[in-house]
C-alpha cells in the first residue's frame, strides 16, 4: 500500500501541470525507442457555446448551451514515439514524433503554423544533450508553454487555467482564427524551431528559441523568438517569459477582410493597409510568474502584458491587454488534489472591456496511470471582443457569460 499511495502521488502532482503535451522531452535513460500516450476524455456542459465569425474570432449574439463528449479535459489525447543513442562521454542523440489523437472519431493529427494538418503536429524533433546542456530542432512546444505551466497551480489544463486564459487573451486581439499554431499573442507551437535548453545552476534554468519563418523575403518574416529563465528549488518556483513575433496575424487579418469584401485580391490590400504584413512586429507577451508549496498547500500568482508593437489591428480588435491570475491547491489525501483559480483580462485599447474565468477543479488518482476528474468553470465577459471560454477549443459568443462543468477520465501508457 505504501508503494502505491507513493506512486500516486507522484502522478497526481504531474497531473497539475496537465496541458496540451507532456514535460519537456528528455533523453530516455538508456538507447531505445519506446511508444507512449494519453487518452484524456469526458463529458462537458457548456453554456453560450458559439462557432465565431472565424473560428475563434468574437461573434455577437446569443449562444446556446450543449452538452457533449470532449476530448481533453486535462490535457489533449496524443500517442508519440521517442529514443535515445548514447554517445559516450555525458552526451547523447535523441528524438521524439507525437500528435493528437482525438478519442471521439478516432482522427489523429492537428494544424500547424501553415495552417495545414501534420500527423505529428505536437513534436518532431531531433536533438543533441550533453554537459552544455540541450538543443532540438524542429517543431515543437515552445519553453513559453512550459513556463506558464510551471508558475499556475491549475497548470497548463484544457480546463479553466493559464491556457484557457491565453486563449481568451488571443481571441480579444479579433485575429486569432485558430486555424494554425501561429497565435497573435505568444504562441504554444513553434515550426522550423531551434531550442537551447542550459544545464541548471543554482536552481536555474535557461531556455532560448528562435523559429524561422522559412519563407520569401527578409529573413525576419514571420519569424519568432522566446527566452524563460526558470528557478524551482523544491518548493518555490519563479517564471520569466518574453516572446516576440513577426507576421503573426497576416493570414487572419486577410481572411476576415475577404470575408468582409468579398474577394481575395480586397483582403489582402485591406490587411496591407491596416498595417499586417510579413514582417510587422505584431507579437510580444511577457509574464512573470510564482508558485509556492508547502505541506499539501500550494498557491501560485502571474502576470501577463500581451501588446501588438506595430499596432496593426482589424476593426473591433486590440493591441493592448493585461491578465493577471491567482490560484491555489490543496492535496487533501495522497490521492486526492483539489485546485482553483482566477484569472481576469483588461482590455487597453476598448474602455470597458475586460473577462474574468474562476475555475476549479478536483483530480482523484486511481492508479499510477489512470486519474478521474472533475471541474467545473463561470466566465464573465464584457465587450464585444471578449469570448474568454474555460474550455480549450470551445469558443463562446461574445460578451456573454458561460458556465461549464467537466467529468473525465485520464490515461497514461
Amino acid at each position: 500500500m505504501k508503494h502505491r499511495t507513493a506512486a500516486c502521488a507522484g502522478i497526481a502532482s504531474l497531473a497539475l501541470l496537465a496541458g496540451p503535451a507532456p514535460a519537456q522531452p528528455q533523453p530516455a535513460p538508456a538507447t531505445g525507442v519506446s511508444l507512449y500516450g494519453v487518452l484524456d476524455a469526458g463529458l462537458l456542459t457548456i453554456s453560450n457555446t458559439s462557432a465565431g465569425r472565424a473560428g475563434y474570432v468574437p461573434a455577437a449574439g446569443t449562444g446556446q448551451r450543449k452538452t457533449t463528449y470532449k476530448d481533453g479535459g486535462l490535457g489533449a489525447s496524443n500517442w508519440g514515439l521517442r529514443g535515445q543513442e548514447d554517445l559516450g562521454g555525458g552526451y547523447g542523440a535523441f528524438f521524439q514524433l507525437q500528435g493528437n489523437v482525438n478519442s471521439a472519431s478516432g482522427a489523429t493529427g492537428g494544424p500547424n503554423s501553415a495552417s495545414a494538418t501534420a500527423t505529428f503536429n505536437q513534436f518532431t524533433v531531433v536533438g543533441l544533450s550533453g554537459p552544455f546542456g540541450q538543443v532540438k530542432l524542429g517543431r515543437q512546444v515552445t519553453p513559453m508553454y512550459y513556463a506558464m505551466a510551471s508558475t499556475d497551480a491549475r497548470g497548463a489544463r484544457y480546463f479553466g487555467s493559464a491556457l484557457t486564459a491565453l486563449v481568451g487573451l488571443n481571441s480579444a486581439s479579433g485575429v486569432f482564427i485558430g486555424n494554425n499554431s501561429n497565435a497573435a499573442f505568444g504562441a504554444i507551437y513553434n515550426d522550423n524551431a531551434v531550442v537551447y535548453t542550459s544545464p541548471t545552476w543554482q536552481h536555474l534554468t535557461l531556455n532560448l528559441s528562435h523559429a524561422f519563418g522559412e519563407g520569401d523575403g527578409p529573413s525576419r518574416a514571420n519569424r519568432q523568438q522566446s527566452a524563460t529563465l526558470l528557478y524551482n528549488d523544491g518548493r518555490l518556483r519563479l517564471s520569466a517569459l518574453l516572446y516576440q513575433g513577426h507576421g503573426n496575424n497576416l493570414p487572419a487579418a486577410t481572411t476576415l477582410y475577404t470575408a468582409a469584401l468579398g474577394s481575395a485580391a480586397a483582403g489582402h490590400a485591406a490587411a496591407a493597409a491596416a498595417g499586417f504584413t510579413p514582417t510587422a512586429h505584431t507579437n510580444r507577451l511577457v509574464s512573470l510568474g510564482a508558485l509556492y508549496t508547502w505541506d499539501a498547500y500550494t498557491a501560485s500568482a502571474a502576470l501577463y502584458r500581451a501588446r501588438n508593437p506595430a499596432r496593426a489591428v482589424v476593426p473591433g480588435g486590440s493591441a493592448s491587454l493585461n491578465m493577471w491570475s491567482v490560484a491555489a491547491g490543496w492535496r487533501i489525501t495522497p490521492l486526492v488534489n483539489l485546485t482553483a483559480g482566477y484569472y481576469r483580462m483588461t482590455d487597453n485599447s476598448n474602455a470597458g472591456h475586460q473577462a474574468a474565468q474562476f475555475a476549479a477543479g478536483v483530480d482523484y488518482v486511481l492508479s499510477r496511470r489512470t486519474t478521474l476528474y472533475a471541474q467545473g468553470a463561470a466566465v464573465r465577459n464584457e465587450g464585444a471582443n471578449m469570448n474568454l471560454s474555460p474550455v480549450y477549443a470551445t469558443p463562446v459568443a461574445a460578451g456573454k457569460n458561460v458556465q461549464a462543468w467537466m467529468l473525465g477520465l485520464r490515461h497514461t501508457f
